[in-house]
């Protein structure tokens, strides 16, 4: 380990004390601050005594210490009463501060369509939790909501956060895919909703909006939208908190927040999160050293600062920074076992996974013990972003505008599990060697601009206009070593840039015909785009068989440590029509960065260097031009002889990616809005939602490139719904009805297709 490394290992885990020890010391100077604030200013020059008979009795409310003790003690006669009255608590001001229990329900505060209004009053279906409700029913990430919000479904698949709402949802994360279910933080939109689990702190509350949110919400928000809102800074206001929570795995999680004023209209605001625990799964394989998947290693800060010289004018700007870091997630694969006869070494035995394995559940002592092999998985993300608000209000007019920009990059390595150790379970002499790995490289960097103006709350018609503008740019890289394999080698899948664009106009009102009717309607009009350049879709499948001496095939190692794909750095990322072996062989030796300690697939692929002469060194087999590999004494004379007979040795598969889609969106949504009483609330509304169209990997048939265009997913969705609050206001009673139509639904699966024309 090199001495950086073990500095940064180091800096790790001391991180995970120093965030509390930083916290619990910044409280003890905020409360020193705070007593020192409280403190009267010295005495200016004294001025002439006025009367005794004049003077005003003492008010204990008001009473303060004086600021010389010494100087200024109270006679020694002075009644105690007086003495004490600096400890009495105003009852009128406790009242206020902790309100009575009365048992009426609170009011819920959401912004979900854009104005900030009473949950009662808003007609659709939605859910708030503020951070005391989270903290009470023990939600600490945003997986955790849907444990509480009836319709949502939250899962992590390979540290990317998937929401569905109502079963709208996509598990598309690559860089094809796009949300169905928009997820903002503090109303902005995030495109690629990774880390969410370490920024969910000092959070003032999430907001859960289901069915389409075409108007308002806008881009990808087709099943629904997730406000995650975080707390501002307080002008006037010293607040610090801390927090530890310690648990099974040997977790230990840190927060804390504080926030301090500096003058009448700035302040700042800081908060931070650690979390750290071990794996959940235990590794039951030989090599002793691979840890088991799912710890984390994990840490996030976010600072704001606040600034509102007048009532009417506020500008925030604020910064956040997300690391992920652990062991990633292989899963147990507990199908095989459960479902299929398998002999001794795990093989099955029966074709039908409708045939029961002798084994139930009950006979797996620990469904946490997997047999890990190869090399350690991991997983590493960095998301940071800055984001600048400013609200004006000019009167009968507001004005606002927000702008962010964002950079995501996620680093994953998956290493390689046999899957569940059960009874009977042995595995082949071969598998703790067995190096065959997947490997995931996605950047992404985005900026999003939006202006917004609407007439104020008060008005009869609450209108609103506004332009949203997003720009992406995402390189990705998908990479596949299959290690002791005989055909199948892996693949490789650089995708140098991906852009992606939305440009958008929306118009939304609400007129009160009457005070207890009202009528609301919006539209928007967006302009989509992707496209993708220059990316590469390749396969490995044409390995040389080599033979040992008795006339056995022998596998190929392929991914061994010390392995490493380029990435999107390669220099080559297409065939020429019609290619050469050479050229085969030169597109599959540019991928790679560093070939592993015991891979063998070089000596198949090029010449055997000469002898050296007497006394000189022996030549390498590989050379590098320019910081890739190219054989140094040509192709293997092997896979020559094989093509000058006609063959395709090393017949690899390889795709050039190139692929572009637009389209014009137009979504809208109308409705009407019923007062039966001040507590009750009936509603009808009709609205629209798209997600953006895109394109699969490029596909060759006979005829050329296969068109894997597809085009936008769109639903009409109809509502109905009641809002009351019962019983003097004890009950909240809601309850709706919706109906999706859906136009051009996309799903995701992966088929195996035969050419030439899948």
């Amino acid at each position: 380990m090199t001495t950086a490394t073990r500095q940064s290992t180091r800096f790790a885990r001391e991180a995970n004390w120093l965030v509390p020890c930083v916290l619990a010391a910044a409280g003890v100077l905020l409360a020193s601050e705070a007593a020192h604030a409280q403190d009267p200013a010295p005495p200016e020059e004294e001025a002439p005594a006025a009367p005794p008979e004049e003077a005003p009795p003492a008010d204990p409310a008001e009473a303060t210490a004086p600021s010389d003790p010494a100087a200024e003690a109270p006679a020694a006669e002075a009644p105690p009463a007086e003495a004490s009255a600096e400890l009495t608590l105003d009852e009128a001001a406790l009242a206020e501060a902790v309100p009575e229990d009365t048992g009426e329900l609170d009011e819920v505060v959401v912004t979900v369509d854009r104005r900030r209004k009473n949950l009662q009053d808003y007609s659709g279906t939605a859910a708030a939790f503020s951070e005391r409700d989270l903290s009470r029913v023990g939600i600490q990430n945003v997986r955790d909501l849907a444990t509480k919000v009836p319709g949502l479904q939250i899962g992590n698949q390979e540290g990317n956060t998937e929401i569905y709402i109502r079963g709208v949802g996509s598990d598309n994360n690559t860089e094809l895919g796009d949300p169905a279910v928009a997820l903002h933080l503090d109303g902005i939109y995030l495109p690629r909703p990774r880390g969410m689990g370490a920024m969910f702190f000092d959070i003032a509350r999430v907001e859960v909006n289901s069915g389409p949110q075409g108007t308002l919400r806008g881009r990808n928000a087709l099943g629904g939208s997730v406000n995650i809102v975080t707390n501002e800074p307080k002008l006037g206001e010293y607040e610090a908190n801390a927090e530890a929570t310690f648990g099974t795995f040997a977790q230990r999680r840190y927060q804390g927040m504080v926030n301090i004023p500096l003058g009448d209209a700035l302040a700042i605001r800081g908060a931070a999160f650690s979390e750290v625990h071990d794996p959940h799964w235990e590794n039951g394989g030989p090599i002793y050293d691979i840890k088991g998947p799912e710890s984390i290693d994990s840490y996030a800060f976010r600072g704001q600062v606040k600034w509102q010289p007048v009532s009417a004018f506020t500008a925030l700007v604020g910064y956040d920074f997300t690391r992920e870091r652990g062991t990633g997630w292989l899963g147990a694969n507990f199908q095989g076992p459960l479902t299929r006869r398998a002999d001794v070494n795990g093989t099955p035995t029966d074709a039908s996974d409708d045939v029961p394995d002798p084994l139930s559940p009950e006979d797996i002592e620990n469904p946490r013990r997997i047999y890990n092999r190869g090399q350690q998985s991991g997983v590493d993300l960095k998301h940071h972003g800055v984001r600048v608000g400013l609200n004006l209000d000019a009167g009968p007019v507001l004005f606002e505008a927000t702008g962010s920009y964002r950079d995501m990059r996620f680093v994953q390595n998956n290493g390689g599990s046999a899957g569940l150790v059960y009874p009977g379970f042995t595995g082949d002499a071969g598998t703790p060697d067995n190096f065959g790995s997947s490997y995931w490289d996605q950047g992404s960097r985005s900026t999003i601009v939006e202006l917004r103006v609407l007439a104020p709350d008060t008005a009869r018609f609450r209108w609103t206009v506004g332009g949203f503008f997003f720009d992406e740019e995402q390189d990705t890289f998908l990479g596949q070593t299959s290690d002791q394999s005989r055909g199948f080698g892996g693949g490789e899948f650089p995708m140098p840039l991906t852009e992606g664009g939305s440009l958008a106009g929306y118009a939304d009102a609400t007129f009160d015909v009457v005070e207890t009717f009202r009528v609301l309607g919006g539209v928007r009009v967006t302009q989509e785009d992707k496209s993708r350049n220059g990316g590469l879709w390749a396969l490995w499948t044409g390995w040389p068989q080599p033979v040992d001496a008795a006339g056995n095939n022998v596998n190929v190692r392929f991914g061994t440590e010390g392995f490493a794909y380029h990435g999107v750095d390669s220099n080559i990322l297409s065939l020429p029509n019609p290619n050469t072996v050479t050229d085969r062989v030169n597109l599959f030796l540019d991928g790679i960065k560093s070939f592993g300690a015991r891979d063998t697939i070089p000596q198949y692929l090029c010449a055997d260097p000469p002898a050296p002469a007497a006394g000189e060194p022996q030549q390498q087999r590989l050379e590098l031009i320019d910081g890739h590999f190219r054989c140094a004494n040509g192709i293997h004379p092997t896979l020559l002889a094989d093509e000058a007979a006609g063959g395709t040795p090393f017949g690899i598969q390889a795709v050039p990616q190139n692929n572009q889609v637009d389209a014009l969106y137009v979504d809208w949504r109308g409705g009407l809005e019923l007062d039966l009483s001040p507590d009750s609330l009936l509603y009808g509304t009709v609205s629209t939602g798209h997600k953006a169209g895109g394109f699969n990997d490029t596909a060759t048939g006979t005829g050329g490139l296969i068109d894997t265009n597809y085009d936008p997913e769109d639903v009409i969705a109809f509502e109905l719904g009641s809002k009351n609050v019962l019983f003097d206001r004890r009950l909240r009673l809601n309850a709706s009805a919706f109906y999706y139509r859906y136009t051009n639904q996309v799903f995701q699966t992966i088929v195996s297709v035969t050419p030439p024309d899948p």
